[in-house]
């Protein structure tokens, strides 16, 4: 795209975002180009309107961004804005005092809730850094998982072969001892290096148990702000917000969609059209993740409306990820 229409789809991005009203050329000539005439704004406008970037909702209207004008913003033009010295402290103090998983998970949904004025989705971090507790009976196994943040799991495992209670008791010190910390994966690496016997047995299923929860796990997504939509004059419609509310509320499918989204990048901004289901298709969606190490993580991000102040809830959203995985390191230390 030439660099002078660039700077005018930059320009009516940013102001329709603030005001949500149609841009019309004389606005932009009196606040950005006031070394342009108000006819070459206006042609600029038209040819923007052919490549599909922007629309004219009525004839004496001004112009407003489309799903594709929003896509070249944000990936050719948008600036990330600096986050504030005050709301940075505000993010960290807010999650500094949390220690537990579940807890922290619905802080930093409010978090970001509060400093994008957006409604905010979270999924706990997936994948399990368990420490585990177990407590061996002859004829049965207790499993006792503390994972992600001082959550406790419980199954009981029944073993193939009878043992007695000291060689229990030394199997589950040793397990205590050499696996403490680790996830599903190096469990299945050392019980498939063993010998048949009870070791790999329990190993095994002890597997099993984890794979479980790791599944259970991924379906629960936090979120908080739905009262920001509400204050957005696109959500004014009823039938338009209880769409959105609709995918809010399904929380196996939301955590489903969260997870296939986050896995494409680090970062993944979806703007209307761009989503796959029709009740979204009137917001624009950013997720990036978090977690306490590259294997272990979740997603967070906003639903909001197209009109989105892109650049700002990018910075802020980036904030958040790191403070919160700071915080679930520190857990897991």
């Amino acid at each position: 795209m030439e660099q002078r229409k660039q700077d005018i789809l930059k320009a009516v991005v940013n102001e329709f975002t603030v005001t949500a009203v149609p841009v019309a050329s004389q606005a932009l000539v009196s606040r950005h180009f006031v070394n342009l005439s108000s006819a070459t704004v206006r042609n600029e406008l038209s040819e923007l309107v052919d490549l599909g970037y922007l629309v004219q909702p009525h004839t004496s209207a001004g112009r407003v961004p489309t799903d594709l004008g929003y896509r070249y913003f944000v990936d050719f033009l948008m600036d990330l804005a600096p986050v504030p010295r005050e709301i940075d402290s505000f993010i960290e103090g807010e999650l500094r005092v949390v220690g537990d998983t579940q807890v922290l998970v619905e802080k930093v949904a409010a978090v970001i809730a509060a400093v994008t004025q957006n409604a905010a989705v979270v999924t706990a971090p997936r994948g399990t850094q368990a420490r585990i507790l177990v407590s061996l009976e002859p004829e049965e196994v207790l499993v006792v998982l503390l994972v992600e943040g001082n959550m406790i799991r419980q199954q009981v495992i029944s073993i193939g072969q009878a043992a007695r209670q000291a060689d229990l008791t030394r199997l589950a010190s040793k397990i205590n001892r050499e696996l403490k910390g680790q996830d599903r994966d190096e469990v299945a690496r050392r019980g498939a290096r063993l010998t048949p016997g009870l070791e790999r047995e329990v190993l095994t299923q002890l597997v099993e148990v984890l794979a479980l929860f790791e599944r259970g796990a991924g379906t629960v997504v936090v979120h908080d702000g739905v009262r920001n939509l509400i204050k957005q004059p696109e959500f004014t419609q009823a039938s338009r917000l209880h769409e959105v509310l609709e995918v809010l509320e399904e929380t196996r499918y939301l955590a489903a969609l969260l997870q296939e989204l986050a896995a494409a990048s680090e970062l993944q901004i979806v703007i209307g059209s761009e989503h796959r289901t029709s009740q979204l298709r009137s917001c624009a969606v950013i997720l990036t993740t978090y977690g306490p190490s590259r294997r272990i993580k979740g997603v967070l991000g906003v639903v909001g409306p197209t009109r989105m102040d892109y650049a700002t809830t990018v910075g802020r959203l980036q904030t958040v990820a790191k403070h919160a995985s700071d915080r679930m390191t520190e857990a897991f230390a």
